[in-house]
């Protein structure tokens, strides 16, 4: 009875030996060599980036090699190689996130590579591209698509040609196409600046400011509120006096839906007549 416990009690203690060596080999195996601060940031377009590379050996490196890929696809215009040697860790590394990363899921590889070539470690950070509603607005063109007025479309096909453009001055034009209307209300008015108020990330509303040709000494303030402001659509609402038409107010909310289309090469400004003759004095977009 004894030798059989004395057994068991053997086989138990080599079994627990066995269990700790290989749980300390996996603890090696799975140790992290090269070492990111985080495994994810985000950033804005245009916006620099950063995350902290450390090494747990630095001598068994010789350099790091940095590649990106945006929705699996390898950028094969990106490639950056680390001298180790030259290197301070933790190290930090910057990196500017473009337009072009707004297109998919940006990872960012960094391989760790000994004096042969041979891989050591790896480690991804995954770059979340935060796109706000004042790039998206600047980004694109955008054209009329829907106008209503008390439940009713009033947007007609002379209106539904007409491009605006933001600009990152502060200014904002119009090229209004090739149909203009019966009384080509678009060449009355020399399109000048505009205002937003709320942040980047959430455009509360915009200040459409512009001066008639018949009194350029006097602004026209339009307040717009952004009702919705994603992917190619831009939804507007303004209050406007349509107290001269029977049944509406002088409070009148009209909603207007614009859908953008990419910058093209072929807007123009005031198209078929002299820019020129619309510059008005007063006008100083980024000072209203």
């Amino acid at each position: 009875m004894k030798s059989k416990t004395l057994s068991m009690l053997i086989l138990s203690c080599f079994s627990f030996i066995l269990l700790n060596t290989s749980c300390n080999n996996n603890d090696e195996h799975d140790a992290q060599l090269l070492i990111l601060s985080t495994t994810k940031v985000t950033a804005k377009i245009n916006e620099e980036f950063s995350v902290d590379i450390t090494l747990s050996n630095k001598e068994s490196f010789h350099n790091i090699l940095v590649e990106k890929t945006i929705s699996g696809k390898k950028i094969e215009s990106y490639h950056k190689t680390l001298n180790v040697a030259e290197m301070q860790f933790p190290y930090t590394f910057k990196e500017e996130v473009v337009p072009e990363d707004e297109t998919g899921v940006v990872v960012y590889s960094f391989y760790g590579m000994t004096a042969s070539g041979s891989q050591l470690d790896a480690s991804d950070v995954i770059v979340s591209v935060n796109i706000t509603q004042l790039y998206r607005l600047l980004k694109y063109d955008w054209k009329l698509a829907s106008q209503i007025i008390q439940k009713e479309e009033y947007a007609e096909a002379y209106m539904k040609d007409d491009v605006y453009r933001f600009n990152e001055d502060w200014s904002w034009e119009l090229d209004w196409g090739t149909t203009l209307s019966a009384s080509a209300l678009e060449t009355l008015d020399s399109y000048c600046g505009w205002k937003m108020i709320g942040t980047d990330e959430k455009i509360d509303s915009i200040y459409m400011i512009k001066y008639n040709i018949f009194s350029p000494a006097n602004a026209v303030v339009t307040k717009y509120k952004v009702m919705s402001l994603q992917d190619e659509e831009l939804i507007l609402e303004s209050r406007q006096d349509l107290s001269f038409l029977p049944g509406f107010s002088n409070q009148e909310p009209i909603q207007e839906t614009y859908i953008a289309e990419p910058k093209s090469a072929d807007f123009k400004p005031y198209r078929g007549s002299d820019p020129n003759s619309y510059k008005v004095e007063a006008c100083k977009p980024g000072t209203y």
